[in-house]
């Protein structure tokens, strides 16, 4: 990429702090790339993009569209421009294990910006996070969000309300008998907020108290668990307390989603109203989702967060894992997401990713499947995500949609995101192959520009935390 302003130009190193600083004060031109601007409108070869203020001024093939004199000109010939990518379901601190929660108890908030810079290094430039560390993660957001730190946009819901903290019998209950009762209660407490699972037996206005009450805590948007989590066949909430949670979610302002893993969970949640599914391709070890079900998602426009995965990890799961829990999941998931594509769901990518510990990797006893086309590592998982389903059967176009209009729109956050339209935010990934030609390509990430500014892609994440972990020899 060649940039210049006026008569000059600069190398590759001063092109980005250049355009960094200028920015916000000048017009930016990027200039020859093909846009493929996130709506499903056709690319535009030798296309024109304007930037000001950190927005979106005007888009258009360079015949149509004359670059201001002044403005800063950023050369992308033979590159291809879209919309900055997102994942609509992550999770920053994904690290529950019991060294990680004592070691680090009062620094998560910088293993979320650890994760959140190592999103944005690999295009993600807007991430939901759906369930963790809510002061934590409120921190963070806000230090990325004043410009005193690099990262990902981030939304976050907080807890997944109904479900208990790390240390509860939702995720590693079993760990608790490890460490004092005080600190157990109080790492529960600093996810469950209120919102654990003393809701579940909570009559519906005791439940609509507390989420009003939760909704005061500066959560961007609401997520309930419509069934549970190591149980994953039973029913969390009833369906008129589903009701309430979304009614007070919607009244608020905000979008809510369920947890889902079963074909009941799933169609209950629907007719809760809800905004979005979380996985939503998970329906349980043997029966897939029902065509009228299908439908419902489609004709009521109601957005799923899939799991996708590649041909060649699933193959692995079957290979080395045969017995593991998830991979009678994973494959019956598989076919939900043909399904999905078939009958026309709104789909988003979707991982479920944190960042990888190289030492808990080094140690698991799935190593062989943990490696192959990872799903759930951060900065990796999005892009198997994307090939997933490119062999699923999804459209091109489709594809590229799934990881960013669609869920800007999921989340009603299309008036600023998604789209490399005028008056959107200037969130863009600059790649140097063609990524309609091969969802592969997704990874072929030339510059990132996130509020028009490029982002120095080298110096993230900056200061490592968890992935700089050293596997002892």
């Amino acid at each position: 990429m060649r940039v210049h302003a006026g008569r000059s130009a600069a190398s590759m190193v001063g092109c980005c702090l250049g355009l960094a600083t200028l920015a916000a004060a000048q017009t930016v031109a990027i200039t020859g790339a093909t846009v493929i601007d996130g709506t499903g409108r056709a690319p535009i070869p030798d296309a024109v993009i304007l930037i000001e203020g950190g927005r979106i001024a005007a888009v258009g093939a360079a015949r149509d569209l004359a670059v201001p004199a002044a403005a800063v000109r950023v050369d992308a010939r033979g590159a291809y421009l879209i919309p900055g990518l997102m994942d609509a379901n992550l999770h920053l601190y994904l690290n529950g294990d019991l060294e990680t929660l004592i070691k680090y108890e009062d620094r998560y908030h910088e293993i979320i910006l650890e994760g959140a810079q190592i999103a944005l290094k690999t295009g993600q430039t807007t991430v939901f996070d759906t369930w963790g560390p809510r002061a934590a993660l409120i921190k963070a957001r806000d230090l990325i969000a004043t410009g005193q730190a690099p990262g990902s946009r981030i939304y976050l819901a907080g807890n997944i309300i109904g479900f208990s903290g790390p240390l509860g019998p939702d995720f590693r209950g079993a760990s608790a008998a490890h460490v004092s009762k005080a600190f157990a209660k109080r790492i529960n407490e600093t996810w469950e907020q209120g919102t654990g699972r003393a809701l579940l037996w909570m009559p519906p206005d005791s439940v609509r108290a507390a989420i009003r009450t939760y909704i005061g805590l500066g959560v961007d948007f609401l997520k309930f668990g419509g069934s549970g989590h190591v149980e994953m066949n039973l029913i969390s909430f009833s369906p008129r307390v589903q009701r309430v949670i979304v009614e007070e979610g919607h009244r608020a302002g905000k979008t809510v989603q369920a947890h889902t893993t079963s074909p009941e969970s799933l169609d209950m949640a629907i007719e809760a109203g809800v905004d979005i599914i979380t996985h939503g391709d998970i329906s349980g070890p043997v029966y897939p989702i029902p065509p009228e079900t299908l439908k419902k998602l489609a004709d009521r426009g109601i957005s799923v967060s899939v799991l996708s995965i590649t041909t060649k990890a699933l193959d692995a799961m079957v290979k080395e894992s045969p017995n593991g829990v998830l991979t009678p999941y994973m494959k019956i998931a598989a076919q939900n997401i043909r399904n999905m594509i078939k009958a026309g769901v709104r789909m988003l990518v979707s991982t479920d990713a944190g960042i990888e510990n190289p030492v808990l990797l080094a140690e698991s006893p799935t190593l062989k499947v943990d490696t192959v086309d990872a799903r759930v590592k951060l900065g990796e998982g999005h892009f198997n995500a994307l090939q997933g389903l490119e062999e699923a059967g999804m459209a091109p176009m489709e594809i590229l949609k799934s990881a960013t209009s669609n869920i800007a729109r999921a989340y009603r956050l299309d008036r600023d995101l998604g789209t490399l339209e005028p008056g959107k935010i200037a969130d863009l990934v600059i790649l140097d192959a063609d990524p309609l030609a091969s969802a592969r390509n997704y990874r072929r990430i030339r510059s990132v520009i996130k509020d028009g500014k490029v982002v120095d892609l080298a110096a993230l994440p900056a200061a490592p935390v968890i992935s700089a972990m050293k596997v002892p020899r």
